[in-house]
């Protein structure tokens, strides 16, 4: 079994937010308040990658970038890697999948995290 990865890093004009998939089933979470550890249950990490192929995560662009350059604005980054080694590195700046909100809804159903789920796509 691989090592898992679950990173989701965000940043605009606020501080960052990020969770972090640690050792031993527990996950970080980075905002405003500080940082918090928190126990991560089996199942719902079994969940959140069942949910990760059902929103075709997978196949996903590497980059999204608007058409026009935008000097500031909302960026993100995601690392991801599932316990067969299915691994895949995503970012973007102010543009985003399409089921970008689903994916959000996901990352704040296993982390217990408060992630906004609202695009600003240019």
């Amino acid at each position: 079994m691989k090592k898992e990865i679950i990173y989701y890093c965000s940043f605009s004009m606020s501080p960052p937010e990020s969770v972090e998939l640690l050792d031993n089933n527990e996950g970080k979470i980075i905002n405003d308040s500080g940082e918090k550890i928190v126990d991560l249950q089996e199942h719902k990490i079994l969940h959140f990658w069942d949910k990760m192929d059902e929103l075709q995560v997978w196949k996903w662009k590497k980059e999204y970038y608007p058409k026009y350059e935008i000097l500031d604005g909302h960026q993100w980054e995601l690392k991801l890697r599932n316990r067969k080694g299915r691994i895949r590195n995503f970012g973007g700046h102010m543009s985003y999948p399409d089921n970008y909100n689903d994916f959000i809804k996901e990352l704040n159903n296993l982390f217990g995290s408060e992630i906004q789920d609202e695009k600003y796509e240019i």
